[in-house]
């Protein structure tokens, strides 16, 4: 009677083992990572590649015990929103984000998959957590916390320009985290002496205008604050402060590859790596909401001294030997 039975009782038997005897010769899922960035530019791909580099460093090998894919929207705002939930939709087991809209496209997609973020300004602020100090939401990460450190961006103006005096700021007059922005640099501004000239716009229009018609001294300068509006006319504002011999301070390194004078802001690349420390905690078993927002740990000083040799400015050699990057 039961030699006729050897399926059966193989069957038995794998159960007993805890083994399914249709899966018993399948290899083991791997943890995949699908990184969802707006778009492949310089900050993004520096990010990317500390992310990974992170992940080596705490034992993670590609292909082996991790997978990585990328998701790049290329500027598309409907191809972010695909993405996202193209990777929600097949399970990703951790979701990285770069920068603004990929975070938000990554957390209107699911409120599940965990979320880990890197981010140049304030996470709080932002709205992608309840708190710095414990998320409660499915995402956490790093955050450069770039209007916080408006103070030292001035410092630093003040020192590759030594003889500056007054700083010009425009900014979006309808966006109230832009006017936020300019309320916060006025007076970091004026604590460090400087004088401040504001210019509230409301188009690109009226912002190309009244730079086009500035009236400036050798004592002046244009400082930045983050504002959608401003940013996206950025070739433009270079163009232009070139011609005035104005020089221009900005807050992430890609502006002064695309023409500012100087940048300073926190390191994309080293913001990667802290993020992987969140992956790996998250695939062990923590929890994004209980996880803590961790501020940049480096922030880097550009010059383009090409800008500088355009406007006739000559920086300070102490300054350049302590730059991180000099584009000439």
């Amino acid at each position: 009677m039961f030699g006729k039975c050897p399926v059966i009782l193989s069957a038995m038997v794998l159960q007993l083992l805890g083994a399914s005897p249709i899966n018993a010769g399948e290899a083991p899922r791997l943890p995949r990572i699908g990184i969802l960035i707006p778009e492949s530019g310089r900050s993004e791909t520096q990010s990317v590649k500390g992310l990974r580099d992170g992940l080596k460093e705490l034992g993670y090998k590609e292909r082996e015990n991790i997978l990585v894919e990328i998701r790049d929207a290329k500027g598309d705002r409907g191809n972010l929103k695909s993405m996202a939930d193209e990777l929600v939709s097949k399970k990703f087991d951790v979701i990285f984000t770069t920068g603004t809209r990929s975070t938000h496209a990554a957390m209107a997609a699911t409120s599940d998959i965990p979320i880990v973020f890197r981010h140049a300004g304030n996470p709080e602020t932002m709205g992608f957590v309840q708190s710095n100090t414990r998320s409660g939401r499915n995402a956490t990460g790093v955050g450069g916390f770039g209007l916080e450190m408006t103070g030292k961006r001035l410092e630093t103006l003040q020192r590759i320009v030594p003889r500056v005096r007054r700083v010009h700021i425009f900014y979006d007059l309808n966006d109230r985290f832009s006017r936020d922005n300019f309320a916060l640099a006025k007076k970091s501004a004026e604590k460090l002496g400087l004088e401040v000239v504001e210019h509230g716009t409301k188009s690109a229009e009226e912002f190309k205008t009244s730079l086009g018609n500035l009236q400036t001294e050798a004592v002046d300068a244009l400082f930045q604050v983050p504002d959608n509006l401003i940013d996206s006319e950025a070739d433009f504002l270079f163009q232009t402060a070139r011609q005035k011999r104005l020089p221009t301070m900005f807050n992430e390194e890609m502006w002064a590859i695309k023409g500012a004078l100087g940048a300073y802001g926190p390191s994309n690349y080293e913001m990667g790596r802290q993020a992987a420390g969140f992956v790996d905690k998250i695939l062990k078993g923590q929890k994004p909401e209980n996880l803590p927002v961790e501020a940049a740990k480096k922030f880097d000083l550009i010059i383009n001294f090409r800008t500088a040799n355009a406007i006739g400015l000559t920086i300070p050699p102490d300054v350049l030997k302590k730059a991180d990057k000099v584009i000439r």
